[in-house]
């Protein structure tokens, strides 16, 4: 081996091992349609606000002004191993219109996350821009929250195997191998992927989901929501349960998230829920989203 090449060869050995360290991932020719799953993604809103030192204070989601609590993060194709992302869509529009955009604010929490999710992942779908985002709101509408879970008043510290064994006691259609429960190294619950097929059914989640690697620890915990249900006492929270119902209702759904937390933390995000047109009608969530074992703060990395 001559001179030179001795000289390479260690470079060359560290740039294969950087290369195949990456999963498959975005940008490499990623077609639409072309996946294996998806993971429907959703944030626990109060963690969220809790992350970054505070820098997320201004964020409407982390006011009072509503109660956010889970939120819908967004709707991922999925590789077995790695993702597609910001697919080519050879010439249809990707730029989602204002009042599509303003319709999912009672699942998402902004409008900015709504564009930069369909960007993101809506175009890897396969489906057009209307059909994906009725389906990502269907499916979120269609997962039950335990009570115990809903709209927390304080802190809650619970098993990690309780509380994925609560999640699958009240959502029967999944089995272990369909869900996956995300913390932070501290135990703060992140988010929870529910996995599903092209079709929208349930089915067993790939190697980016795999628990051992979302969750290291036995104990996690969750912060209560910001904000109150509007009104006061019983009769409030009667008033505020009718309404999510009828809202759910009105959107196809059975399932009991009520209304959905914001999902951007970019502070110049437009999702100040006090100036949105959105109805209150239950309890919202919003959270840090962590993608495929990358911790992010800013809810516009994935």
């Amino acid at each position: 081996m001559s001179k030179l090449m001795r000289l390479a060869a260690p470079l060359f050995a560290g740039l294969m091992a950087l290369g195949l360290s990456q999963p498959a991932s975005a940008g490499m020719g990623d077609r639409p349609g072309d996946f294996d799953y998806y993971a429907l993604v959703l944030s626990w809103s109060p963690s969220f606000c809790l992350s970054g030192g505070g820098s997320h204070e201004g964020e409407a989601q982390c006011s009072t002004v509503r109660p956010y609590a889970f939120v819908l993060h967004g709707l991922w194709p999925q590789f077995d191993k790695g993702w597609p992302e910001s697919c080519a869509t050879g010439g249809d529009p990707t730029s989602v219109p204002p009042d599509l955009a303003k319709s999912m604010l009672d699942v998402m929490p902004s409008e900015k996350l709504v564009q930069h999710e369909f960007e993101k992942h809506g175009t890897c779908s396969g489906l057009d821009m209307g059909a994906y985002l009725l389906m990502a709101r269907r499916l979120f509408t269609s997962i039950n929250v335990p009570p115990q879970y809903a709209n927390l008043s304080s802190q809650l510290q619970v098993p990690l195997n309780q509380f994925r064994n609560d999640l699958l006691s009240a959502n029967r259609q999944f089995t272990p191998a369909m869900l996956s429960v995300n913390c932070d190294k501290n135990g703060r619950l992140v988010e929870v992927h529910f996995c599903y097929s092209k079709e929208g059914q349930p089915q067993n989640c790939g190697r980016n989901e795999v628990q051992a690697k979302e969750c290291r620890q036995d104990l996690i915990s969750m912060p209560p929501v910001r904000g109150k249900v509007p009104g006061a006492g019983a009769a409030a929270a009667a008033t505020a349960a009718t309404a999510a119902a009828g809202a759910a209702a009105s959107n196809g759904s059975s399932g009991s998230f009520g209304n959905d937390q914001p999902a951007a933390n970019d502070p110049n995000a437009d999702q100040n829920a006090a100036n949105d047109n959105t109805p209150d009608t239950g309890v919202y969530t919003r959270h840090r989203h962590r993608h495929h074992k990358h911790h992010h703060n800013n809810y516009f990395s994935n």
